[in-house]
């Protein structure tokens, strides 16, 4: 046949067809590799795979043609007819090899689709398909057609031992791929009876759309961006024709310094894109251009939808049916966009470079929420510099920080907060960012309030970047994550009326030198607060629960606390206000004074019970170890008995509070009542009747008074005298007892 035209479908029949014409696999190509089980651990193949999705498609529409998707080639200058493949060769070599096994059991229906007439009879009998990879290959392929395609008496299992059959070929990888995939292809056909129907199928309805490149330098420029892997055809390869054949007036111009003019088409943009994503491929075993290219093209998808409604059904969907009425010149622009916010470095904001995702089709919403409205800015104003584009994108990757950012829907209506974020950058009146002031609908507090600092004290290029930069870093800091409003706040209200951005040095170093550090460190810090006596500080969680903050627990109490916090910032070095404190009344003394008491408590819980008593938990679990306080006296949990004691607890209802230890050998029960001046040991006698009881003579003889139901002892005034009672007393119990 005459030569394929660029734009046009071919058939099989139509693609290996004419006395003379060859579909040539050249050297530049990588060898077949879709015989190849997908792992060493793994029969399958990519040729099965294929297979699957040919008897399925046959299943479902046996009488229509069936894109395959795109193949790029050009014609040799010497030989005319020749196409040399530079996309395609791993979907048309096994249609080949299909097709060949088709034909041994039809009568050779198929014969002149594998090899001509004249090449058969006149000529060196080389089929319509010619591996140029290398010379054994190339003999392989044509002796397999003549001696095996075309003899239905060879088996598959025999070729290997034929006189034809070189020691070479052992050694060639591409011949024993297509060996494996022999003997996938004949098993799979192997009892079925419509093999003529099916290739009639085969080689008139599956068709591809044809590329012509031109030349061999352009064909080796789509190698190695496409033909890296030897997968199917990717799902942004099934897109291309489709853009193309959609978009058949594209044209972008290209105007050079010299003033020369350059045209691009639709092929050769997205030849331009396809090429920047392998450029920008994760360096792994596994990824091409094509994961990036899918994650950029959903980001399309997504701001091409027009409504709120469509982006909540877009923006978290995972197929790729990407809508062709999308035109090419919008995905150029938006490429451009996209180009230019992933090339950016944003090290000097604390955040970091965009990345494509691993192993899926999109980005996380999370994502999306700074991508999508930073390229729209990027398309919207092309002459942003790129100082002003990382602003826009910091912003939104902050506010995704502590914002929610996924699509909810709530009392029938959608809300999606990527396209609320998008709205804003719409809207946004200059390219400036601080322009976000006079959108109305930009009410965040936190962004308004960092905005606004900026506006007001950022008034030239130096020290607007030295604001931004500070804040950045402070937004990194484990205890804001993103929200600095206490800081922007303290900087700005100045009582001595000093520069607002020296007030930003200051409380930022101050919170770096103080908070910035692992979770484990900064108990010297909290020490110094409770010294300090910062109200509110415990912080409360809950009835009796309180923390003595974590992680993001420290900006809440910045928030509740500020003049406190102000106020201790501004005082001497944590040691001095450590050693400095001597109260020993306070509920906190010992905690301030020993360093080792919060080093037990792991997550930095505490309870605070009636009258006083500090229960310091280990771990948030109920079931984990505590230490008790009460005027500056530890009670451990193990300090009674424990083979015969179940401990040493704690109760209160928020009124009183009682110390308590459950005998695990006798019917009784030691209670230490916390009174107001005092401690007051009650023994109880009858609360498990099964276990053997305490004779009321060994209550009496130990010092305690039967008052109605319950067997006192005398008040105790001091509180480590009243816990040596309380030891003596339960071993005293056990050793008379007994």
């Amino acid at each position: 046949m005459s030569r394929l035209i660029t734009g046009n479908p071919y058939s099989l029949k139509e693609i290996f067809s004419g006395e003379n014409d060859k579909i040539i696999i050249p050297d530049l190509q990588r060898d077949y590799c879709w015989g190849n089980p997908y792992s060493k651990d793994s029969e399958g193949s990519l040729v099965d795979s294929f297979l699957d999705s040919i008897f399925r498609v046959y299943s479902q529409e046996p009488n229509n043609d069936i894109t395959m998707g795109l193949i790029y080639g050009y014609y040799d200058e010497l030989k005319s007819y020749h196409l040399q493949l530079c996309d395609g060769q791993q979907r048309l070599t096994t249609l080949f090899l299909i097709m060949g096994v088709i034909n041994r059991y039809v009568n050779n229906k198929y014969r002149e689709l594998l090899i001509s007439n004249f090449e058969l009879q006149e000529d060196d009998k080389e089929p319509h398909l010619l591996y140029g990879i290398r010379e054994s290959s190339l003999y392989f392929l044509s002796d397999l057609t003549i001696h095996y395609f075309l003899d239905s008496n060879l088996s598959i299992n025999d070729i290997k031992a034929q006189y034809w059959f070189l020691n070479s070929y052992n050694q060639d990888p591409t011949i024993l791929s297509i060996l494996r995939a022999l003997e996938t292809i004949a098993t799979r056909l192997d009892g079925r009876e419509d093999l003529e129907a099916l290739g009639d199928f085969l080689q008139k309805h599956l068709k591809f759309l044809f590329y012509d490149m031109e030349n061999r330098q352009n064909g080796e420029e789509t190698f190695v961006v496409i033909n890296t892997t030897g997968e199917p055809l990717s799902a942004n390869q099934n897109l291309k024709p489709l853009i193309i054949l959609n978009s058949p007036d594209y044209i972008r111009k290209i105007v050079y310094e010299d003033g020369s003019i350059t045209e691009h088409d639709t092929a050769q943009d997205w030849e331009e894109m396809e090429t920047w994503f392998w450029q920008h491929r994760h360096l792994n075993d596994y990824d091409t251009s094509t994961e990036g290219m899918l994650a950029f093209l959903h980001c399309v998808r997504v701001l091409e939808s027009p409504t709120e409604a469509e982006w909540h059904h877009t923006i978290d969907i995972s197929d790729d049916k990407f809508p062709i009425t999308i035109k090419m010149y919008d995905i150029w622009e938006w490429f451009c966009a996209y180009k230019r916010i992933y090339e950016l470095d944003y090290d000097w904001l604390s955040t970091p470079k965009i990345i494509y995702p691993d192993r899926q089709t999109h980005y996380t919403q999370k994502d999306l929420y700074s991508i999508l409205p930073t390229m729209l800015y990027c398309k919207n104003n092309k002459d942003a510099t790129d100082v002003e584009i990382q602003r826009v994108y910091h912003l939104f990757y902050n506010m995704g920080r502590y914002r929610p950012v996924t699509r909810y829907s709530q009392n029938e209506v959608l809300k999606v907060p990527a396209y609320r974020a998008y709205q804003w950058i719409k809207d946004l009146p200059s390219k400036d960012v601080l322009s976000l002031l006079d959108v109305t609908d930009f009410n965040i507090d936190e962004e308004r309030k960092k905005l606004s600092f900026i506006h007001d004290y950022g008034y030239d290029d130096t020290r607007r970047h030295h604001i931004e930069e500070l804040f950045a870093k402070a937004e990194d800091f484990k205890i804001y994550d993103g929200q600095i409003s206490t800081m922007v706040t303290w900087s700005s209200n100045s009582e001595d009326y000093s520069d607002p951005v020296d007030n930003l040095d200051y409380y930022y170093g101050r919170i770096k030198e103080l908070w910035d550090k692992p979770d484990e460190n900064l108990n010297k810090l909290r020490r110094a607060l409770l010294a300090f006596g910062v109200q509110g500080y415990p912080m409360p969680t809950g009835a009796t629960n309180w923390t003595l903050c974590s992680d993001t627990e420290w900006r809440t109490l910045f928030e509740r606390q500020s003049d406190q916090i102000v106020s201790f910032i501004k005082r001497g070095s944590l040691d001095d206000i450590i050693s400095n404190f001597n109260d020993i009344d306070s509920q906190y003394y010992p905690l301030v004074r020993n360093a080792s008491y919060l080093d037990f408590s792991r997550d930095h819980q505490i309870r605070v019970h009636a009258n006083g008593v500090i229960e310091l938990m280990e771990k948030t679990r109920a079931s984990a170890s505590f230490l008790l306080f009460h005027r500056g006296q530890l009670f451990e949990k193990d300090m009674v008995d424990m083979s015969n004691w179940c401990g040493f607890w704690v109760w209160s209802n928020g009124i009183d509070t009682v110390f308590y230890s459950i005998c695990y050998t006798f019917n009784i029960t030691l209670d230490m009542r916390v009174l107001k001046d005092g401690y007051q040991i009650v023994a109880w006698i009858d609360r498990n009747p099964a276990r053997p009881s305490i004779k009321p003579a060994t209550l009496q003889k130990m010092g305690f008074n039967r008052t109605n139901e319950e067997w006192i002892y005398p008040v105790i005034i001091d509180p480590h005298e009243a816990k040596e009672k309380f030891i003596e007393l339960s071993n005293s119990i056990i050793e008379f007892s007994t």
